[in-house]
Parts: structure tokens; sequence; C-alpha cells
């Protein structure tokens, strides 16, 4: 739905009114790709009376449709009504729509705070596509907006849906790695009781840099503890890319977990990963 950034140029003219008309009830076709090839024939010459039919098509439930439409809008950015009305469609009450708008501004101006509330709905959605997309645009406009960061880590600790806790234990890998708020979350968060967005808080826990001693503490006691086999193995993997960026915080209790793990009679693969990064670990050491 979102190329790369940039202004992009306004429009060069309005269609003739009976094509406008004709667009506009193709956009309310039963056929999605009808719906969608409509779209696209606004791309040449968008018609400042289509801007309304295609704020709605943004909420259109196939996305060829909904990113369809998003192209459109973006190409007549030149317009004074697009603008504005991709404002207020933040305030839908469809969170894909909202969604499809709070993209398709973040291509025609600098993303700001404004756009959150439509994002932060965006996660909840059942499309995982979607759910990227909003989780990348979050990233994004944390980069230029600290209100942001806050937002993630209460999402990420008691988010009552597994899957908005997941998508933004990803969203802190990559927004604040440095942050020893982040390190503590992404810590609490491998005691979920959902698997998924505890594999989240394992996988996430990789990526941080200068992380804590604790975190070290943490990943070692699940080579043990973890009930969860890939939360294991993914333990394994944390430590030898922790381990290699930061060779001094790998102390004999760290060793020993891996040794151990190394010869679990039942996990195989659990042993080749604690091989793997007692290696790593034995290079980064020279």
């Amino acid at each position: 739905m979102r190329p790369p950034r940039g202004r992009l140029h306004p429009s060069r003219g309005a269609l003739d009114p009976g094509v406008s008309e004709a667009i506009a009830q193709r956009l309310a076709s039963e056929d999605p790709d009808e719906r969608a090839a409509a779209c696209r024939e606004t791309l040449a010459q968008p018609a400042p009376e289509l801007i309304e039919p295609l704020i709605t098509a943004l909420g259109d439930p196939v996305k060829a449709v909904s990113s369809a439409a998003s192209e459109a809008l973006a190409r007549a950015g030149g317009e004074v009504a697009v603008v504005p009305a991709l404002r207020r469609a933040l305030r839908d009450g469809d969170p894909v729509r909202e969604l499809g708008a709070a993209l398709t501004l973040a291509r025609l101006e600098p993303p700001d705070v404004r756009l959150l509330p439509a994002l932060v709905r965006g996660l909840e959605l059942p499309d995982q596509k979607r759910r990227w997309w909003a989780a990348k645009l979050l990233v994004e406009t944390g980069r230029v907006e600290g209100q942001v960061l806050p937002v993630l880590l209460g999402l990420a600790a008691d988010h009552p849906d597994p899957a908005v806790r997941r998508m933004t234990r990803y969203c802190l890998r990559e927004l604040a790695p440095d942050d020893p708020s982040v390190a503590a979350t992404l810590a609490a968060g491998t005691r979920d009781p959902d698997l998924q967005a505890r594999r989240a808080a394992y996988t996430a826990l990789a990526s941080l840099l200068c992380p804590p001693s604790s975190v070290f503490e943490l990943l070692a006691a699940a080579l043990a503890s973890e009930d969860d086999g890939a939360c294991r193995r993914i333990a394994t993997v944390a430590l030898a890319q922790l381990g290699r960026a930061n060779p001094e915080q790998i102390d004999e209790h760290v060793l020993r977990a891996l040794r151990t793990a190394a010869e679990d009679p039942d996990d195989p693969d659990l042993r080749r990963g604690a091989d793997r990064t007692l290696e790593v670990l034995r290079t980064a050491a020279r």
C-alpha cells in the first residue's frame, strides 16, 4: 500500500463528469476486481468529485481495493480536499478505513501523533498484513514522535489481545532496542501465557543493544525452565547474538546453562542450537 516516501504530483485535470459518475458507480460494485479497477482508473487524472468515494474504498475488506484507493488518493494529494478528507477518515469508526487513511496520509506528509489512534486500532485487525502495515508505520512515527514509545510499552505489557502484544514487541525491537524500559518490557513478555506472544518476546530480546545482565540470566534460565521447545531454541539464538556483541556479559552461569542444554537428551534441536551458541561465544571471547 505504501511505495517510497515523497511528495506526489498533484492532479493535472479532472475527468468528464459522466466518466466520474460511472467510476463512482463501479467503486460501489459487488465485484472487488471491478472496484479495484475503478480505483486504478482515477490514477491518470484524479477527479475531486471522486475523493469521498475513494475514501470509502479505503475501508474495503479486499486489500487490493483498499490499496488501489490509497494509491489514487496519494496521487490526488495536490487536491485541496484530499488531506482534510483523510484526516476526517482517521476518526471514521471503521478501523480498516482509519488505517488506510493513516497509511495514505503518511505518504503525503510526515507522520505525527494524530495517526496514533488509527494505527493502534490497526494492530487489532484480524488481517495479518494490515497489522504489519500498522506496526511499520507505528515504528516510523515513533522515530519522530516521542509519545509513541510509551504507548507501545503499555500495549506490549497488558493489551488483552495477544496478537497486539506480539506485534508491539516487534515494534519495540525496531524502535528502541537500546532503551532499558524496552528490555524490561520484553523480559516480562517471556512470561506471557500466550505462546506466540511469548515467542515474540524472546525473539525481540535478541535485538537489544547493551542489554542488562538480567537479560542474559533470563535467557540462560529459559534453556532449562521454559516449557516451549521453540522458546528454548530462540533463547540460544538470542544468547549467541547478544553474546557476540557483548562478550563481557557472558559469565560461567550462562556457559554452564548452555553446556547443559547441549547435552539435553530429549531435544536435538536445542542441543544443536546450544552447540552453535557455544562456538559463537568461544569465537567472540578470543
